[in-house]
């Protein structure tokens, strides 16, 4: 064994450095593996000839259990023209699998779109190339992020200072779309896909959110719920699970939104609680802008009945819709005196 430094080292850290060199070597990182660097150059130099791609970063992991995979990451030039774009979006990934073969692989472009910051995660799938104009329209410096995954976007405003008089409440093309953004301490979102949102009156309905309870409150329009798979409004503004849900308040939501066409469900909840994420609140189903009595139906009962200015019938009773066995019945109830 040679000297170093003039003492021989033992034989364990010689393996254990051999060792470290061999998992360096298989992990593909830096030039310990001449067939990662050589892809990787290969891979940049390919992606790098679009006309709009400024530069390309290219990242190899090794796992045991899955093997090799690699993350490609392509920042275009700021405002780049529709076609240099799309035939980034449309190549880009075909040309990494030549590379890569069939290992695992993501392939992702960024940009600044109009002053937005856009992430556009590019798959094998054929571009739908409505949903690259699409976010051409929508881009500007208060969308500030937009990200795209298939045939959706979604938009991230950050926190805004009074209400967006330009929020996103309809798809356009076959192409999805989120909308939110902070609002006095209220995360509010919109979400569609197929279904046209804008006659929603959702302005309206954060107005009437009182300042007390505007911090943690949150706003969610979307036309798939992922509990009732309907058309919903979520409104989770209305005090504290411990203290239960201020009927009154939610009350005030039931008289903006009575009419509506468009909606199917609604659900009316305290802010959810920081220990247990839940709510107590009450769902609505909604059937041509009537309600039924709603679930649970103590408090449907109560929410209802603080509703001031309720929809009325020809004879100045209040129309509810109520559940009828597997039908739907109306029910006519007086109408609240104002005192």
């Amino acid at each position: 064994m040679r000297p170093v430094g003039g003492k021989d080292l033992p034989r364990r850290t010689i393996l254990i450095g051999a060792g470290a060199f061999t998992l360096l070597a298989m992990s593909g990182c830096g030039s310990l593996n001449p067939g990662s660097a050589q892809a990787r150059r290969r891979i940049e130099k390919s992606l790098k000839s679009f006309d709009a791609v400024k530069s390309v970063n290219v990242k190899a992991e090794y796992n045991f259990e899955l093997g090799s995979s690699w993350t490609v990451l392509i920042l275009l030039n700021n405002d780049p023209g529709r076609e240099e774009t799309l035939a980034v979006l449309k190549d880009a990934h075909r040309r990494v699998e030549e590379v890569v073969g069939n290992r695992y692989f993501s392939v992702s472009a960024s940009w600044m779109q109009n002053g937005a910051s856009v992430s556009w995660s590019i798959s094998e799938k054929e571009l739908n190339e409505a949903t690259l104009d699409y976010l051409r329209d929508l881009a500007k410096p208060s969308m500030k992020s937009m990200s795209v995954g298939g045939d959706h976007i979604s938009v991230s405003r950050g926190e805004v200072k009074e209400f967006p008089p330009d929020v996103i409440m309809a798809p356009r093309s076959g192409v999805g779309v989120d909308d939110s953004f902070d609002l006095d301490g209220m995360g509010i979102k919109v979400d569609t896909d197929t279904v046209d949102l804008s006659s929603v009156p959702l302005r309206e309905i954060v107005d009437v959110i009182d300042s007390k309870y505007r911090e943690e409150a949150s706003i969610e329009l979307t036309d798939d719920d992922t509990v009732s798979e309907d058309i919903a409004l979520n409104v989770a503004a209305f005090g504290r699970v411990s203290d239960g849900l201020d009927v009154t308040a939610a009350a005030k939501v039931i008289n903006i939104v009575s009419g509506n066409q468009v909606l199917q469900s609604l659900y009316l909840s305290t802010v959810s609680d920081r220990k247990t994420a839940g709510t107590e609140g009450v769902r609505f189903q909604m059937e041509a802008g009537a309600f039924d009595a709603g679930y649970p139906s103590e408090e449907g009962k109560e929410v209802l009945a603080a509703a001031r200015s309720p929809p009325l019938s020809r004879d100045g009773s209040m129309n509810l819709m109520v559940p009828c066995g597997r039908r739907v019945c109306r029910e006519f109830l007086p109408q609240r005196s104002e005192v």
